[in-house]
């Protein structure tokens, strides 16, 4: 799967971080959080996360001003039709990403992986009751999210391995190097 536009489901701390990272090497990104004020403050800290990768990293100086194209914040899930590859990074409870896992399985096509940004949440319980749970896999990040190596795969019980392959494909081509947990152990291999 070719993979051009992602969908970033939750711009908190990590999600911001997340979003910097897809935007600073040539992403699509379709932003959603409930909040006007997140929204902003998503906005301004890639605006700074850019800035820093230019001067400490060796971006190029155009990157501060293409981002905002690149950027599409939305104010509902609905809008992440064209999404190749989603990442869910909201609040670890279980009932609001299943709520939230609902609103995307109606949005994106079957084929589209669903990442999950967790630290501990097993992936196979994230699958019970989807409609497609192959295409769900784990994706731990770590922050800045922008800048570090870090990233975990976790295969649930039901993911495919397209949808592995997919995540592993986006996590390198970010700057990660993703270490790839082949089985949903109690907070993988970090935690």
């Amino acid at each position: 799967m070719d993979i051009r536009t992602v969908g970033v489901a939750g711009l908190g701390f990590l999600g911001r971080g997340i979003a910097t990272c897809l935007v600073a090497h040539g992403f699509r990104v379709i932003a959603f959080t409930r909040r006007q004020s997140t929204r902003d403050a998503a906005r301004e800290y890639i605006s700074d996360a850019i800035g820093k990768l230019i001067v400490r990293a060796g971006f190029p100086p155009s990157l501060a001003e293409r981002w905002p194209d690149s950027y599409v914040p939305v104010e509902s899930c609905d809008q992440f039709g064209e999404c190749d590859f989603v990442v869910e990074t909201i609040v670890e409870d279980i009932e609001a990403k299943q709520k939230l896992f609902d609103v995307l399985e109606a949005a994106i096509r079957p084929e589209v992986p669903i990442a999950s940004n967790t630290s501990a949440i097993p992936i196979s319980r994230r699958q019970q009751g989807r409609r497609h749970p192959e295409r769900f896999v784990g994706m731990h990040w770590a922050e800045p999210a922008y800048v570090t190596r870090f990233m975990e795969l976790i295969r649930g019980q039901q993911t495919s391995d397209a949808t592995m392959e997919s995540a592993a494909t986006l996590g390198k081509a970010v700057g990660k190097e993703p270490a790839m947990v082949q089985k949903d152990v109690p907070g993988f291999i970090v935690n």
